[in-house]
């Protein structure tokens, strides 16, 4: 009985980091598509009240001056990381950048969803085992597991 739980729970859990991989794949090639520019966020963050100085500095210093180099990384980012979680390919390192992304949107004071995608998130991660169920991932380690073992034997 327990086994055909977990059977269910991973597939639950597989179709909900499909469609949240969806939704970031949908959201940079948006962004990519409508001429995302992170230069017009600077003046909006810089006047924010809610954005904490040491982020206003780090967007006024560092992202500023590389603004081109943003507005390529940011739709990029979010379009490898909805590919990694549709495929089920480096789950964990895409839902690590998720949050760091959300993290990075809800300092820049644009609340909307982004606590939300955050505990989608950390929910995906926490059950990781079962979020893999069906992925890439899950039939590439079984066949590293078996390649490794009998490297092992043969040493």
């Amino acid at each position: 009985m327990v086994k055909g739980a977990q059977k269910i729970a991973g597939w639950i859990l597989s179709v909900i980091r499909v469609l949240f991989g969806w939704m970031w794949l949908r959201s940079g090639y948006d962004k990519l598509s409508g001429g995302f520019g992170v230069e017009s966020l600077i003046p909006v963050i810089a006047a924010n009240h809610d954005s904490p100085e040491w982020y206003k500095a780090f967007f006024s210093h560092v992202v500023s001056p590389f603004s081109g180099v943003f507005d390529v990384v940011i739709p990029w980012g979010e379009i490898l990381i909805g590919i990694g979680l549709i495929a089920g390919l480096f789950i964990v390192p895409a839902l690590i950048m998720s949050v760091f992304v959300n993290a990075n949107y809800i300092l820049a004071d644009m609340i909307f969803t982004y606590p939300t995608d955050i505990l989608m998130a950390t929910i995906l991660l926490t059950g990781k085992r079962l979020t893999s169920y069906v992925s890439v991932e899950r039939w590439l380690y079984a066949k590293w597991r078996k390649d490794w073992n009998g490297a092992e034997k043969r040493m």
